[in-house]
């Protein structure tokens, strides 16, 4: 069989890793770090401002005037007056027109009032302790430094900084109701059973600032995007445990410092969401980068991808060079794969992952 390249989704306990800090795309804004600076995961890399709408109140029609210009003998305000919700922009005897935001006006014309939103400050962490490789001008920077990650299936999209804890032997839902408990609040959450609808509320509930789950059924999707919390899936939708690689690998660093990126993959970038966690200490030697170009071999760790067998950890044991019948009838190239359990397995080349080297 020629060379084989299966997908990469990193499960590295050491590794040099570069990521770029970014300001939103439509942010406006400049960088405040350097070239060849140390930063540590909260120091700010960059600020900005995102552009804020603009709304347009017709305050004519409101008071059904017939001229515009009636409009000045009525106002509260002028242009560059601050305003918020309860605010009286203008009245006329027991009528009142108030804001309809927080903002500022911006303009007066026509008889309409143009109120423009307060603009939303930006500040940029590093999210890493390691060094500047690369400023971006007005976007942000390049951080290399050497640390664990693993990455995941799925995100809602969020970034966040906390502390890694495990959950209680009892399980995340065992936190709900009377059982608060102060010590996880503003912690990044790893639990190894699929995400439920009491876990989310648990979420809420403890202020957690984010949590690594194998899977949720896809119902909760709508949900997990509103969360203000970062949720990481490491396997996908339905309902399976984590594979015993990454969860082994988080637990050995329960208590540490970690960044929980859950960027949302797409078919048009690169990007897994992932939990980088960071290290304890500035070390002399520099970790050798992940091998991207990974090609499959007898020995290799794997992760099977599809059921029955999804989230399943293995080796491969045997690359046979022709195809193998499948129950389905269907004969593609598979890898014999020998699972923690002993189980040899059969499985399509193209339900494998490796965890990276």
């Amino acid at each position: 069989m020629s060379n084989y390249y299966p997908a990469q989704r990193h499960t590295l306990e050491m590794t040099t890793i570069q990521r770029e800090q970014s300001l939103p795309e439509d942010a406006i804004g400049q960088v405040e770090a350097r070239q060849g600076q140390s930063v540590n995961l909260r120091d700010i890399v960059a600020k900005g401002r995102l552009p804020s709408r603009f709304v347009i109140v017709d305050a004519a029609q409101f008071f059904k005037l017939r001229k515009p210009e009636e409009l000045t003998e009525l106002l509260h305000v002028e242009i560059g007056s601050l305003v918020a919700p309860n605010d009286v922009m203008a009245s006329r005897k027991n009528r009142k027109l108030y804001s309809p935001i927080v903002g500022f006006v911006a303009d007066i014309d026509g008889g309409r009032i143009i109120v423009q939103e307060s603009p939303e400050t930006v500040e940029l962490e590093a999210g890493l302790d390691g060094q500047v490789i690369q400023v971006r001008p007005g976007r942000g920077a390049v951080i290399e430094t050497s640390a664990s990650v693993v990455q995941g299936a799925w995100g809602n999209n969020r970034r966040v900084i906390g502390s890694l804890k495990v959950e209680p032997e009892a399980g995340l839902e065992s936190l709900f109701g009377e059982n608060l408990d102060i010590q996880y609040r503003g912690s990044i959450l790893v639990t190894r059973r699929s995400l439920r609808d009491t876990g989310l509320q648990v979420l809420e509930d403890q202020s957690l600032a984010g949590v690594i789950a194998p899977s949720m059924e896809a119902d909760l999707i709508d949900r997990v995007m509103r969360l203000k919390s970062a949720v990481m899936l490491t396997e996908g939708f339905g309902a399976f445990r984590m594979n015993v690689a990454a969860f082994n690998l988080l637990t050995q660093y329960n208590g540490r410092q970690a960044t929980l990126d859950t960027a949302q993959p797409t078919r048009w970038a690169g990007r897994y969401p992932e939990v980088i966690i960071n290290p304890s200490g500035r070390g002399s030697g520099r970790a050798p980068r992940p091998n991207t170009d990974m090609t499959l071999e007898v020995g290799t760790n794997v992760r099977l991808t599809r059921l029955p067998n999804a989230g399943t950890v293995g080796k491969v044991v045997n690359l046979p060079k022709s195809p193998f019948l499948l129950e389905n009838g269907l004969r593609v190239l598979c890898a014999e794969v020998e699972t923690i359990t002993g189980e040899r397995l059969m499985v399509p080349l193209a339900n494998l992952e490796v965890f990276g080297r």
